[in-house]
């Protein structure tokens, strides 16, 4: 008997370790993969259960309360993917939040706002925006209260008070305080870091004010950065203490001696008349409950009912421009930071609203701290090619920032408006690289060359610039400066001469910047929206569309970011816990671009 013929063979084979490890890896990757598959195909069957945007089917309550937490993330961009849709990240934009306030103020099945702050992750300028439809929303004749288990805690609390002092009404529970503390800037700086390692940044910039390089190639303040910032933050601070003061009736020196007593209790500000009522949440709801006999309803719901309107009416479109500008196409940070502006992707936007013959108007709502110069230039040609097309009057809407890059794609506009407290300017342009040589020599790694070409190589890491390579690269950024300059001057009707007082990088208020006529005037949404109303003839009582763009994603674009790992997920509070800034994380990833706001941090 062979061992074929045996029932039971002795010579049983056993595959080596390494073998078995392989079949179960692959086994595992298999699983995986399937796992994967069905979780998308789960995916598409949930998008089902959701209306055509993304939005579940709205039900208004005809006597409501219509509530905001203000901590939540309302970006300038709609989430748009699967998991933004079906988890509880919310979808909705900015800009359908001030619609909502807006709208509400005309509804009468909308009683009163309830709104709820703490730590939000609101910039200033949109804070500002607010304000003005909370404004609207009182004159309508109806009441908003905002309650509040701490602003800030123990400090950065003065944006979400300046928010506060808006409502009617504001509650604190017991026991908790505000961070009214005022304001602090703070940069980092790398050099004695990089000089650690044996990494040594070599940038140029035009001109002295244009310092976000400062950061990698010195260890702290240059004069002209120290004395830009002051400027800027006793003129930030000057705003809120008027603004503030304002809001709740109190004399501004008053408000500056209690900053600097704060953080403050509740029972201590309401000593001090910034807040109107101690108590807790329900309490509030039950007084406002009470007074308007409404329920409660959250400002999603009133979102998705609305819409965006029928697009055979007349329309307005508003195109939403926010994160770091580059080229190639648009994509969403993963970890909800700065988020990029594709110059490819806006192109096509623009020509879609081209396409739109209904299209009367056209606001750029601009959230940029800058980027690439190619890529600014090439979203500011694709404007100028839109209004010779279709003669669509452009209005720029700046939000937090309309800076740099930002601002260059911002003078192909007709009308430019910009918040109080809004950062644009920094009109100037940087570059350079950072030399490897340093570290290779501290690892024993070198490097050999072989040139054809006086400057081939320019901006290798691995040495330094060489005389001609410094006399080229020089050479590039004054005629990228000189461009620059020549189209504000042209754009805004200033002198090269007036405009060097303006520009060399400084970084201006958005008041500073009226003042200068490098902006127009000042307002946030609503006042970009009725420029573009009336400069599209469309006449009080016509009725009319806001279209939002970018275009809502297909579901087969979406299921592709998914696989690919692009849908954003809500990580900034997992990041602080461990000690990071997210925000600082994003101002030191625009180092690498050339026409980009300086990465400092305002906090308040």
């Amino acid at each position: 008997m062979n061992d074929f013929d045996a029932p039971f063979p002795q010579n049983c084979y056993q595959p080596p370790r390494a073998t078995v490890f392989r079949i179960l890896l692959k086994a595992t990757v298999c699983a995986l993969a399937v796992f994967g598959l069905l979780f998308i195909l789960l995916l598409v069957l949930l998008a089902g259960f959701v209306g055509s945007d993304g939005r579940v089917k709205a039900v208004v309550p005809p006597q409501a309360i219509m509530t905001i937490n203000f901590d939540d993330h309302f970006g300038e961009m709609r989430g748009d993917d699967l998991l933004t849709e079906l988890a509880e990240i919310k979808a909705q934009s900015f800009y359908d939040l001030v619609k909502a306030i807006n709208l509400a103020a005309d509804d009468d099945r909308i009683k009163a706002i309830v709104a709820t702050i703490g730590s939000s992750p609101l910039g200033m300028a949109q804070i500002e925006d607010i304000c003005q439809s909370i404004a609207v929303f009182r004159k309508s004749g109806k009441k908003a209260y905002l309650f509040s288990s701490g602003m800030g805690s123990f400090g950065n609390g003065t944006g979400e008070y300046l928010l506060a002092s808006a409502f009617d009404e504001i509650w604190m529970q017991p026991g908790t305080d505000i961070g009214l503390t005022g304001i602090d800037i703070e940069v980092p700086f790398l050099r004695g870091l990089l000089d650690k390692i044996g990494v040594t940044p070599e940038f140029y910039a035009r001109h002295e004010y244009k310092t976000a390089m400062t950061s990698l190639v010195s260890k702290d303040f240059t004069a002209p950065y120290k004395a830009e910032l002051t400027k800027l933050g006793s003129q930030v601070f000057a705003t809120l203490l008027k603004n503030i003061a304002a809001a709740r009736n109190i004399d501004a020196g008053l408000l500056r001696q209690l900053i600097d007593k704060a953080p403050l209790s509740a029972k201590e500000a309401l000593a001090e008349n910034l807040i109107d009522y101690i108590g807790y949440r329900s309490e509030m709801i039950d007084k406002v409950k009470e007074n308007t006999g409404g329920e409660l309803m959250p400002v999603e719901t009133y979102i998705a009912e609305k819409g965006d309107g029928r697009l055979s009416l007349p329309t307005i479109a508003y195109l939403v421009l926010d994160g770091v500008i580059s080229e190639g196409v648009s994509s969403a940070n993963p970890i909800q930071g700065e988020g990029v502006i594709g110059a490819e992707t806006v192109a096509e936007e623009l020509e879609a609203i081209g396409d739109n013959e209904n299209v009367r108007a056209l606001v750029i709502r601009i959230n940029s701290p800058g980027g690439s110069y190619t890529a600014s230039s090439q979203i500011w040609h694709a404007v100028k090619r839109l209004k010779i097309k279709r003669q669509i009057p452009v209005i720029i809407s700046m939000g937090d920032y309309a800076a740099s890059g930002g601002y260059f794609v911002a003078l192909a506009g007709d009308k430019l408006i910009a918040e109080p407290l809004t950062l644009t300017g920094s009109i100037g342009v940087l570059g350079g690289k950072m030399v490897l040589a340093g570290l290779w020599q501290k690892l024993d790694i070198n490097w050999g060359e072989v040139k054809f070409g006086t400057n081939a190589g320019i901006l290798s890491a691995n040495r330094s610039f060489s005389e001609s390579e410094k006399t080229v690269f020089n050479k590039s950024l004054d005629l990228i400066y000189k461009d620059f300059t020549l189209k504000v001057s042209q754009a805004r009707d200033i002198s090269l001469k007036d405009l060097d007082k303006l520009a060399r990088g400084r970084v201006l208020t958005g008041q500073e910047a009226v003042a200068a006529k490098l902006v127009d005037e000042l307002g946030g949404i609503n006042e970009a929206l009725a420029a573009a109303k009336a400069a599209g003839g469309i006449k009080d009582g016509d009725k009319f569309t806001v279209a939002y763009y970018p275009r809502p994603k297909t579901l087969q674009q979406k299921l592709a970011e998914l696989i690919n790992g692009g849908p954003r997920i809500q990580a900034e509070k997992v990041i602080s816990q461990i000690g990071l800034d997210i925000k600082q994380l994003n101002m030191l990833q625009r180092l690498q671009h050339d026409a980009v706001l300086p990465p400092f941090t305002i906090n308040y």
